[in-house]
């Protein structure tokens, strides 16, 4: 499924949502009737980036399989959804390693995947050790736009119903696990309002993942005159997870608890057996294409570029712009444009031209902010 056709059903917040009791539990300003807007310039970016998502058609692998000796869980395929479903699928994959009935277990990979399987089985009383060959800030996790919502996961034509009910379950165990963390400013997880702006009405009822009752405050396909002077909008408060401050805190919540970091590459199963673990989750990501011959994942690229933050911005917003898509998602450290997704695409380095378009895609909803 293509980025745009996710966003296109589900990224939202509007300037008439009434703030759901959670959300104001939580702490985050009443929905008002305009936006502070974004002060886009290059003059602004702080820095351009670009990641690999590890994207399967089929949806992300989450099973237990035998390799030789080996148990292995594999828990990686996320797409754009890697740092949203993290938890949920670090709960699910760790029960599975869990039914091994070994204590002393590897997890592979060190990205948010790795490190919050690795938690979760530590705080189930295992022994683990993480074994990568990359450590944040060098992962791809951290590259992240990281606003709370699974995205660039699968083709709709790909999937069934077996792998909506698992979306749906580590969805709601994943949206669960960062509400508690919600406003601490240790994780850097934090409430926003969310908007989806479209021109005209959706072309197909989009699948909330998780169910719709986890949207707080959750209105669909609202039509009038919206936000940005946009005609048809969805909206719904949503959590912002600040990469640059959550991948550090699962650090150093896992050497607390006394977790071991390993740094080890792995060229094939072979370097994996020699491991003195018998239970092994395999949390590489992309780079399971290739150790654990997966020919269906791809990567899908997307590229960043980070603006001086704003603390005014407490909304994040989706739609397209001259055919394009864009988004913007605020951060404590920074305000995060993106929406571009090029599937099977290995290139890493930053497109100017795409620069270019974000910039100037966010300077028109600049530009409408106040409409």
């Amino acid at each position: 499924m293509r980025r745009r056709d996710v966003l296109a059903g589900a990224t939202a917040g509007a300037a008439l949502l009434a703030l759901g009791s959670r959300a104001q539990a939580q702490g985050v300003r009443e929905a008002g009737p305009s936006f502070a807007p974004v002060k886009v310039g290059r003059e602004r970016i702080v820095r351009s980036v670009v990641g690999l998502r590890p994207f399967r058609e089929t949806g992300f692998r989450l099973e237990r399989v035998k390799v030789g000796r080996l148990d292995v869980v594999h828990n990686y395929g996320h797409g754009g959804g890697g740092v949203s479903l993290s938890w949920g699928c670090a709960e699910m994959a760790a029960d599975l390693a869990r039914d091994t009935n070994r204590s002393d277990i590897a997890v592979l990979g060190a990205g948010v995947i790795g490190l919050t399987t690795a938690l979760v089985l530590q705080r189930a009383g295992a022994q683990v050790t993480i074994y990568s060959e990359a450590f944040p800030p060098d992962t791809t996790s951290n590259i992240a736009a990281a606003s709370w919502y699974p995205t660039t996961l699968y083709r709709r034509d790909k999937v069934g119903e077996s792998f909506y009910g698992m979306l749906d379950h580590a969805s709601q165990r994943a949206f669960r696990r960062f509400q508690h963390m919600a406003n601490n400013p240790r994780y850097g997880v934090f409430w926003i309002r969310h908007h989806v702006l479209r021109s005209g009405p959706p072309s197909q009822v989009e699948h909330y993942p998780g169910g719709e009752e986890i949207f707080v405050g959750l209105r669909r396909n609202q039509t009038g005159h919206g936000p940005f002077g946009f005609a048809h909008w969805d909206a719904y408060y949503t959590l912002m997870i600040d990469p640059d401050i959550f991948l550090p805190a699962l650090i150093d919540d896992f050497i607390a608890a006394g977790g071991k970091l390993v740094h080890q590459d792995f060229a094939s199963v072979k370097d994996i057996e020699r491991l003195k673990q018998r239970t092994i989750v395999n949390c590489t990501g992309l780079g399971a294409r290739t150790l654990f011959d997966d020919p269906v994942l791809i990567p899908a690229r997307g590229q960043l570029s980070m603006l001086l933050p704003q603390p005014e911005i407490d909304y994040g917003y989706a739609t397209s712009i001259d055919g394009g898509s864009i988004y913007m998602f605020p951060r404590k450290s920074a305000l995060v444009l993106g929406g571009s997704v090029g599937f099977d695409n290995w290139n890493t380095r930053v497109d100017d031209a795409e620069v270019t378009r974000m910039i100037d895609g966010h300077a028109i909803m600049a530009g409408r902010a106040a409409m």
